[in-house]
């Protein structure tokens, strides 16, 4: 890979890689070295992308989200980042703006879910391409998006109530 490759690959896909990461963690210099050792990664093997596999975007994505994972397992280690948790815990979302409840309520879904819901809500990414990246199954990933929808409707359900109640004054 030239120098100029490597620099259009970053300048496409250094937003994508970074917002995962930002949203994953809720932190932004956790975001920053996420994203830097994403295409330190590329750079130096360059090989271990393989197009027939799919997209480049995908595969930088399932870069960040392993580094990811590695540092949130390095900062909670006692707590099983493979179990499925159905339900996220509460969140205090009276104080907080739309935008600001909608973060909150999806830094609170369990890993597995927020990693899904943010590849295909926030990054677009298909069905398809969010299971290589998670090197899952399809049907894992419908399931998980499920549960995270239903999670954030639950959690948000004050937030339409008191915007329902506003347009009606």
């Amino acid at each position: 890979m030239t120098d100029s490759e490597f620099r259009t690959i970053f300048e496409q896909h250094k937003d994508a890689v970074y917002r995962f990461a930002w949203r994953m963690s809720g932190s932004e210099g956790l975001a920053e070295d996420v994203t830097q050792e994403v295409f330190l990664a590329l750079l130096v093997q360059p090989q271990r992308f393989d197009p027939a596999r799919g997209p480049l975007r995908s595969f930088l994505l399932g870069i960040a989200r392993n580094q990811a994972l590695k540092k949130w397992r390095e900062q909670h280690r006692w707590i099983d980042l493979d179990s499925e948790d159905l339900e996220a815990p509460p969140v205090s979302i009276e104080s907080l703006d739309a935008s600001e409840a909608v973060g909150a309520a999806v830094r609170a879904l369990p890993v597995r879910q927020r990693e899904a819901l943010i590849l295909a809500e926030y990054e677009g990414l298909s069905l398809e391409e969010i299971a290589r990246t998670l090197d899952a199954e399809i049907g894992t990933v419908k399931s998980r998006l499920h549960r995270a929808r239903e999670n954030l409707r639950r959690v948000l359900a004050p937030l339409k109530r008191e915007n329902a109640t506003r347009a009606g004054e």
